[in-house]
């Protein structure tokens, strides 16, 4: 009998513990009641600034990627340029459409 009744006193003595009859949430002890208002705003907000976060961190790296195709394009006219493959005009046609 002991192992049945002790399982259960324990888990309903939270229940027993409110004395108004009444839980906290129904006593507007959250916040007076603007916890519960503005608690999903809220996380809607945080998840945006995850979301933001993510984003800005993706495009700062595809920005760093495409700084150094650039000058890998650049360095690569260059070198082409030292071997006579391609005359000045040519080189400086095509590094003007480079730098954009």
């Amino acid at each position: 009998m002991l192992r049945f009744v002790l399982p259960v006193a324990t888990l309903t003595t939270p229940a027993f513990a409110d004395t108004t009859g009444y839980g906290h949430m129904m006593d507007w002890g959250y916040g007076y009641g603007y916890g519960m208002m503005f608690g999903p705003i809220l996380w809607l907000i945080v998840l945006g600034l995850i979301v933001a976060g993510v984003i800005w961190f993706v495009r700062r790296l595809d920005h760093g990627a495409q700084t150094d195709q650039k000058s890998n394009a650049l360095s690569e006219l260059d070198m082409r340029l030292a071997r006579g493959e391609i005359d000045a005009d040519d080189y400086a046609a095509r590094r003007k459409l480079l730098e954009g």
